[in-house]
């Protein structure tokens, strides 16, 4: 683990830590983690208020102040085929945040057209550094490096891209940047191109039908539109009807396909 960087910590009911950093990983040689524990760790990660965080247990995570996520995993309530809350938690995982200003700053000419920014889609798997390049992307937009600056929105669904505390990012996102954060992605868009009359939306993690057609939108209203998606590859996004829905439609004008081999973060663009 010497020189490596922790990315995650994992905490299961009745085994040992599990550490994951650049490098690989590793198990901690400690008692395992209890029930009480872990009871305990969700009242403090919930400030003593599980009710207050509901939305976000049912969606799997919590954001703390910073933008790090905290994944959860455990026996959901469901009703009607749907869950409504969780609320036995058996599992953690806290993923930890960092900031790299200067990532985006290779790839800003890619994404650049007469001196604009034109819709791009960035896919890679999960922990594939699609996160730390959007952040970064908004940045470079909003402080006009490589280009004139732009007014910039970004939609942070999960709190994880500026990591605000008491509504001030943690991050660098750019000067120019407006952030509406814990807000469904088909719901904030529509508001904040009404509102903000932003040059350039970012988004973290689009996935079905709705946050398609919003995004969509979006384009048709003029803003240019860069948004995330899990996937290895153009395969793998061609598989996923919603995805290809937006892609056949002519949104995105671009894509950038992220592989990470241990720290070093790798890039191939590609042209629509």
């Amino acid at each position: 683990m010497s020189g490596s960087q922790v990315e995650e910590v994992r905490l299961r009911t009745g085994r040992p830590a599990q550490v994951i950093s650049s490098s690989g990983e590793y198990i901690e040689e400690a008692p395992p983690f209890t029930r009480e524990d872990a009871s305990d760790l969700l009242e403090r990660l919930c400030r003593h208020s599980v009710y207050a965080r509901e939305d976000e247990l049912r969606m799997g995570f919590i954001t703390l102040d910073g933008g790090a996520r905290v994944g959860v995993c455990g026996r959901p309530v469901v009703e009607n085929g749907r869950i409504r809350r969780m609320t036995d938690v058996t599992s953690f995982n806290f993923r930890l945040t960092r900031e790299a200003v200067g990532c985006a700053e290779r790839v800003m000419d890619f994404v650049l057209e007469n001196g604009r920014p034109v819709s791009t889609l960035i896919a890679a798997p999960p922990a594939g550094g699609k996160t730390t390049l959007l952040r970064d992307m908004a940045r470079c937009l909003s402080n006009g490096i490589c280009s004139k600056p732009f007014n910039v929105a970004l939609l942070d669904e999960r709190g994880e891209l500026a990591g605000q505390i008491d509504g001030v990012p943690s991050f660098d996102v750019g000067l120019r940047t407006d952030v509406m954060e814990f807000a469904p992605k088909a719901e904030a868009i529509g508001i904040i191109v009404r509102t903000m009359n932003p040059d350039v939306i970012l988004t973290d993690e689009i996935g079905g039908y709705g946050d398609a057609e919003a995004l969509e939108e979006a384009a048709r209203c003029g803003a240019a539109v860069i948004a995330s998606a899990h996937a290895s590859g153009c395969d793998e996004l061609k598989r996923r009807p919603a995805l290809q829905k937006t892609i056949s439609s002519g949104v995105f004008k671009r894509i950038l396909l992220l592989r990470r081999n241990g720290s070093v973060l790798h890039i191939s663009p590609v042209r629509l």
